[in-house]
């Protein structure tokens, strides 16, 4: 019988490689080096990753199921540029579904997950307060990645995450635009202290007026573009 499973082997070393490839050219996409709208040449892209065309191939692919690469025809692939809908479509779709998430976290969250909230709350505040925008995103993160856990709802969590990588190229816009930061923070700030209250609606309505409000600068930010 073990003979038959020869074929199952796991090649660690390989995966690794591909998961590294997808993420230089996600963190790529994000941070905008390479630019909505830019071609994605494969065998440039091997040269600068020093890697298979194999391993290139099926990056661009993942990323094409993430919404951050796209093919057209003969054109080959590219970054994906997004457009009024394509903005205003994610923004009401986050704000249902983190506005439903804070209002499952205040019901179903332990004690020391709201406190551990709290301690992510803390800490962003500190990364706004020192302008760092790397530590501000990384911060924001890891608050909704606990804000979901808490939910109890791994559903949830997928559907988000289906639209992560989109709303984190759209986030590093609204956060560096000019008066954003305090406002972000304000908002977030409210969304923690009604999960403190244990007061489910009132974490729902923060949750929803902070993706609303993010969502009016990206969708100005395009309009504007």
């Amino acid at each position: 019988m073990v003979a038959n499973l020869t074929n199952l082997k796991v090649t660690r070393n390989t995966i690794t490689l591909r998961q590294i490839v997808l993420d230089k050219l996600r963190d790529a996409i994000i941070s905008t080096q390479l630019k909505p709208g830019q071609r994605l040449v494969e065998r440039e892209l091997c040269k600068v990753l020093d890697v298979s065309r194999t391993s290139v191939r099926e990056a661009l692919r993942h990323l094409e199921s993430e919404g951050l690469v796209q093919y057209a025809g003969q054109r080959g692939p590219s970054v994906t540029v997004l457009d009024a809908v394509d903005v205003k479509n994610i923004y009401e779709l986050r704000a249902a579904l983190e506005g439903l998430a804070g209002e499952l976290f205040c019901s179903r969250a332990s004690d020391q997950q709201v406190q551990q909230l709290q301690a992510t709350t803390n800490a962003l505040k500190e990364s706004f307060d020192r302008s760092e925008v790397s530590e501000i995103l990384a911060c924001t993160k890891d608050f909704y990645d606990q804000l979901l856990e808490g939910s109890g709802n791994l559903e949830l969590g997928s559907s988000l995450n289906r639209l992560l990588a989109r709303i984190m190229v759209l986030r590093a816009g609204t956060i560096s635009k000019t008066g954003r930061w305090e406002d972000s923070l304000t908002e977030m700030q409210n969304i923690m202290q009604a999960i403190a209250k244990r007061d489910p609606e009132a974490a729902r309505q923060a949750c929803v007026g902070h993706v609303q409000a993010a969502g009016a600068i990206a969708l100005k930010q395009i309009n504007n573009a």
